[in-house]
C-alpha cells in the first residue's frame, strides 16, 4: 500500500489467530506497517505481543450490550448508529 502512495499502513484482526506463533514477530518486523489493532475474542497464550499488536478489550462494549439489554434500552445509540427518522406520511418517504 505504501507503495502505492499510501502514507500509512494500519490493519485491524477481530479474531486474531496466529498459527505457530510466528506471526507476530512478522508483523513487528514489516516497515509498512504502523500497527495491527487485534480483539481480545481469541486467547494468546505465547510471550508478550510485541509493541506493533494492540489488543483491544472487547469487554466494555459487551457488558453495555448486555446492560441495554436487559433494560429494555436500544444498543443503537451506543455504538454510533442512528436510525433514520420516519417519514410523517407516506408521500414524504425518500426513495433511494
Amino acid at each position: 500500500m505504501k507503495v502505492s502512495g499510501a502514507d500509512s499502513v494500519y490493519a485491524w484482526a477481530t479474531h486474531p489467530v496466529f498459527g505457530d506463533g510466528s506471526a507476530p514477530q512478522k508483523l513487528q518486523d514489516c516497515e509498512a506497517l504502523e500497527y495491527i489493532l487485534i480483539s481480545n475474542t481469541v486467547a494468546w497464550d505465547g510471550a508478550e505481543l510485541p509493541s506493533k499488536i494492540r489488543q483491544l478489550s472487547l469487554a466494555p462494549l459487551l457488558a453495555e450490550a448486555i446492560s441495554r439489554q436487559l433494560l429494555r434500552q436500544t444498543i443503537s445509540g451506543f455504538v454510533g448508529f442512528e436510525e433514520p427518522p420516519m417519514p410523517s406520511r407516506y408521500d414524504d418517504a425518500v426513495t433511494i
